[in-house]
């Protein structure tokens, strides 16, 4: 099975993937820790995170490539962040699981969680940008029908409850 997870960031598709991973021993593939390692080592990269500016597509869709070569069976989460992406991305998903969290509860999640890119400047300009640019990819999913949505507001263990129902049926 092949899975995206889709949310703003601080809507916790992190903690959403892990728990579907082993729900359903799928591979985790987390696309930010993946770009927060070459920031490490790439400066380019590492303006774009801290700014909370998108990589570029041929940058993120190079990177995803490599990830799921060969790979029958995985979650992705973080990916793809908008339509373009969507839409280049050739790898048929069998299905994409937005978590939808308000923004007041995405303020206070991310400035918990204490990252260097967590500052209230920046979550918010990370939230115009979810806004403008992923939420058509929302509709995208939607309008090919393998698009499914989850109240993210709620507790970890009441959003997981909610998505391990989505699984049962």
């Amino acid at each position: 099975m092949k899975i995206i997870i889709l949310g703003s960031t601080g809507s916790g598709k992190g903690t959403q993937a892990k728990f579907i991973s082993k729900l359903l021993k799928l591979e985790h593939i987390d696309v930010g820790k993946h770009f927060r390692k070459i920031a490490n080592k790439n400066k380019k990269i590492k303006e774009y995170i801290m700014n909370g500016i998108l990589v570029p597509d041929r940058v993120v869709l190079n990177l995803i490539n490599k990830l799921i070569k060969n790979k029958k069976n995985y979650i992705l989460d973080g990916f793809p962040r908008n339509l373009s992406q969507a839409k280049k991305f050739h790898d048929k998903v069998d299905l994409v699981l937005f978590l939808k969290v308000n923004k007041k509860n995405l303020i206070i999640r991310l400035l918990k969680r204490r990252r260097e890119d967590d500052n209230l400047d920046n979550i918010h300009e990370r939230f115009k940008v979810y806004l403008k640019q992923t939420l058509p990819v929302i509709r995208y999913y939607s309008k090919k029908k393998v698009l499914v949505t989850v109240n993210g507001n709620s507790s970890i263990k009441n959003v997981s409850k909610e998505i391990k129902k989505i699984f049962r049926n």
